[in-house]
């Protein structure tokens, strides 16, 4: 009598492989429904999900709990999810494409999505002003040449002040997309 074996398997794939027993999938459909399931922040290539999804069929396939479609070979190849397997026991492992601090990140608090939200807000206002400022200060100076001397210094400060407001404002958007809650 065979020992059931345990066959590690990613956690997105398996789950997307038990939603659709018996349906044809190819490795290209299977991969943007993998795509769907990662958030958009941590999404890498499609090319490099479509390799590893590739890489795991073959495994499945050799365990026998996929099998190709009609003998389909070469690309555009079609699967088929078989979920009788006697001789496996599938177990999930973590996609390497989600990270550890996801669950973390997402269960922010509602105050602390106020707060960058706010903090947004509050850096798009200033970055305005400040642009707006310096666009006025360079106005100033070309429409009259006889003030460029007194108002340059004026324009380079607001300049340097917008250009700090800029970073300040892609930081926060940068946490808001890691987090995963719209800007």
């Amino acid at each position: 009598m065979k020992k059931t074996q345990r066959l590690n398997v990613d956690k997105i794939l398996i789950e997307l492989l038990r939603k659709q027993p018996g349906t044809p999938f190819s490795n290209t459909s299977i991969r943007d429904m993998y795509l769907l399931q990662l958030p958009e922040a941590q999404r890498p290539s499609r090319n490099h999900i479509r390799k590893h999804i590739y890489r795991e069929l073959l495994r499945l396939e050799s365990a026998k709990v996929i099998e190709r479609h009609e003998g389909s070979t070469g690309r555009g190849c079609k699967f088929i999810y078989r979920s009788e397997h006697k001789n496996f026991s599938l177990e999930a492992k973590p996609s390497p494409f989600r990270t550890s601090d996801e669950q973390a990140e997402s269960s922010m608090d509602v105050e602390t999505q106020r707060g960058l939200q706010e903090e947004l807000s509050k850096r798009k206002v200033e970055l305005i002003a400040s642009i707006g400022e310096a666009e006025e200060y360079q106005r100033l100076y070309q429409k009259y040449p006889a003030l460029r001397s007194a108002v340059k210094a004026q324009y380079l400060e607001s300049r340097d002040r917008s250009t700090k407001l800029l970073g300040q404002l892609r930081a926060v958007e940068s946490v808001i997309t890691r987090i995963g809650f719209p800007a």
